[in-house]
């Protein structure tokens, strides 16, 4: 090694679920690398964040056929579906066999892009059962596909429709830098939404607002996170 230089090595920190930078010496500033997006931080200083707003403005109540209703599933593989509206926000996409009496098995991919528009994919199969909801949340759906089918889906068709998980803009490495939700709801004032009526998913960066009470068509919501500054590597 060439004087002046470091060599930097990575261990994978198990407890953590992310590899750990550290020159090769072991005694300089350590670096944490990559988070689950490829992400690293700009500063070693682990608080350096960036505050962030989302307001998801007077939105759809979840519904199981407003992506797709009832698409015939009869058809030679592989079928893609018609979409016959985009979510209205961010959020998860649900799914439903309608009936399934002449399939067996099935395979299905739902491809999209999220809140910080990057493109994202889910992949369902039988084994997942006959109805289910994505973890991401998709600003915008651009395919749904079943790209394998065994039985001859006469007669058998499926709902496609939207969750209650809202998409977040950027990250959040956990669910402390979800730390303000308001909600008003379609004729009355904005007011708190206190922490145990939300739920944070950080592997995703999702916030369930269902939590404390169905969605109903106008209601509201302004989400207040923090996001680690990262750069790309």
């Amino acid at each position: 090694m060439a004087a002046g230089w470091i060599t930097p090595w990575a261990i994978w920190q198990a407890a953590l679920s992310k590899y750990i930078i550290k020159q090769e010496d072991g005694l300089g500033p350590s670096w944490e690398f990559p988070n689950r997006q490829g992400y690293v931080p700009i500063l070693t200083n682990d608080d350096v964040y960036i505050k962030h707003v989302d307001h998801f403005n007077k939105i759809l109540a979840a519904s199981a056929t407003v992506i797709r209703a009832g698409e015939d599933l009869s058809a030679g593989t592989p079928i893609t579906f018609t979409i016959s509206a985009q979510p209205d926000v961010p959020r998860n996409i649900t799914w439903a066999f309608v009936a399934h009496a002449q399939i067996t098995a099935y395979s299905l991919t739902i491809t999209g892009k999220d809140a910080k528009g990057a493109t994202i994919t889910d992949t369902f199969t039988e084994a997942d059962g006959w109805s289910g909801a994505t973890s991401q949340a998709y600003a915008t759906v651009t395919s749904i596909i079943m790209t394998a089918r065994t039985g001859t889906g006469a007669g058998d068709t499926m709902n496609v429709g939207t969750g209650s998980l809202l998409g977040l803009s950027n990250n959040v490495d956990a669910t402390g830098e979800v730390y303000k939700v308001v909600k008003s709801i379609a004729a009355g004032n904005a007011g708190d939404y206190p922490a145990a009526s939300y739920t944070v998913a950080v592997t995703a960066d999702t916030v369930d607002v269902s939590t404390g009470a169905a969605i109903v068509n106008g209601d509201s919501y302004t989400i207040y996170f923090k996001s680690r500054l990262y750069t790309q590597v």
